[in-house]
């Protein structure tokens, strides 16, 4: 099996860059090298293997974990690819999120086969109560992602494999030619469809291929149009801000995909996939992290077992989420910012909007809220009718403080050209007694 393949690379010391040309460990016959060179022209740690009159060659091939095997003469017989389990086939990734959601995925592997019969081998384990061991599930596919078999072990029922109905992919020969303008030079390529939101189209195209070195995915709408290109990058290339935001937020997190989106309306963006260990669940949890083209963070996606930790455009400290869920309870469409070590909530509270700051500890320090400028605090209403009937209020907000210093917001204006300053900015105190004024 292609795992034990894997154990034995990671633990040769020293890792030698091994070319094909010059295999070690067994003396492959040079038609066999020959053959491998032309098929895996940039293959890298290549070693050799011997199994009767089969050679099997383990490498790296643009970036993944490869097998394959020959025959004597030399005739290639079958390739094994390790896959990114974070990016998936679409058919595999469906059914599996579908059928097995409470099983840990161990990897995918893709079989390409010299009689054309490729397919896709896929192994999850879950942990069972009272067993030491976990419960394996050995799932294949054909090339088109429709599910063959489900092995299940001993002792477990067999279940019956819903398929994934998912034809082999006919692509419009105006997506092929706006494909083959926009990436002239792609290669190892493949075609499979993805539900579009519109009313009036089912589904695009999308095409998986490497590009430049790159892996890369580009989306088409079946007249041809190009919608967007998602096109992988290495950890160190990532966006500046974006490496600012991950060390200061996710320091500890490991970075299992960053990748740049590039759309046909301009709204590019990044999206970033990390793994963070959890005190309170043993499986690291996989976050979704989406910046804008700056590298603003937008939003992040994490799973339901740590959204207790009130999680909605900025990872927030625990402590923050419950502060913040026991004073404002009711509280609609929040999303977090996050400047040095304060943490600023913006949302909807009994129908305002309010914003409130805390400190990285769980301190809460202000919370300004909006009011109504035909009905705010009777004492400021009266002052401005006495004093400011030439101006209307722009804008008010109350401002509540863990210093008791409370105040209120008021900002005036005149469209009388006579009237100066047209536009003036009071402060009350918490008795709506005035305190400051600016121009």
């Amino acid at each position: 099996m292609m795992r034990s393949i894997i154990v034995v690379l990671l633990f040769i010391v020293p890792v030698m860059r091994v070319s094909a040309q010059s295999p070690r460990n067994v003396n492959v016959p040079d038609n066999v090298v020959k053959s491998f060179n032309k098929r895996f022209p940039m293959a890298k740690d290549v070693s050799w293997d011997k199994v009767d009159t089969t050679y099997k060659a383990d490498f790296y091939y643009k970036e993944r974990l490869s097998y394959a095997e020959f025959d004597i003469r030399g005739e290639w017989v079958k390739t094994i690819i390790d896959q990114d389990i974070y990016d998936l086939y679409p058919p595999v990734e469906r059914y599996i999120s579908e059928n097995f959601g409470k099983y840990k995925l161990l990897f995918v592997e893709k079989v390409l086969k010299a009689d054309k019969n490729d397919y896709y081998y896929a192994q999850l384990s879950k942990k069972v109560k009272g067993q030491n061991e976990p419960v394996i599930v050995e799932i294949f596919f054909d090339k088109t992602g429709r599910v063959d078999q489900v092995k299940m072990p001993e002792g477990v029922d067999d279940m019956a494999p819903p398929g994934v109905v998912e034809p082999e992919t006919i692509v419009p020969a105006s997506v092929t030619d706006a494909f083959k303008n926009r990436f002239p030079r792609a290669e190892d390529l493949s075609w499979t469809t993805v539900i579009n939101p519109s009313d009036s189209i089912d589904f695009n195209f999308l095409a998986r291929f490497f590009y430049r070195d790159k892996p890369t995915k580009a989306e088409f709408l079946p007249d041809g149009k190009w919608h967007q290109t998602s096109e992988r990058l290495d950890e160190k290339t990532l966006y500046s801000p974006i490496l600012r935001y991950l060390a200061e937020n996710y320091g500890k997190s490991t970075i299992l995909l960053a990748e740049k989106v590039t759309r046909a309306d301009k709204n590019d963006f990044y999206h970033v996939k990390l793994e963070k260990e959890e005190h309170f669940t043993e499986d690291p949890l996989i976050f979704d992290l989406y910046f804008d083209k700056a590298g603003k963070i937008q939003e992040v996606k994490r799973p339901e077992i740590s959204k207790n930790q009130y999680l909605l455009t900025v990872d927030i400290p625990e402590i923050i989420g419950r502060k913040f869920n026991s004073r404002f309870a009711r509280a609609a469409d929040v999303t977090w910012e996050k400047e040095d070590t304060i943490y600023t909530a913006n949302f909807i509270y009994r129908e305002s909007p309010t914003i409130a700051t805390y400190t990285q500890s769980g301190a809460w320090i202000e919370t300004l809220q909006s009011l109504d400028t035909k009905n705010m605090y009777a004492p400021i209403d009266r002052y401005l009718d006495a004093n400011y009937k030439e101006y209307k209020v722009n804008y008010a907000e109350k401002a509540t403080r863990s210093d008791r210093k409370d105040y209120y917001y008021v900002e005036l204006f005149s469209k009388k050209k006579s009237v100066k300053p047209q536009q003036l900015t009071l402060y009350f105190d918490r008795t709506g007694k005035p305190i400051e004024k600016t121009e």
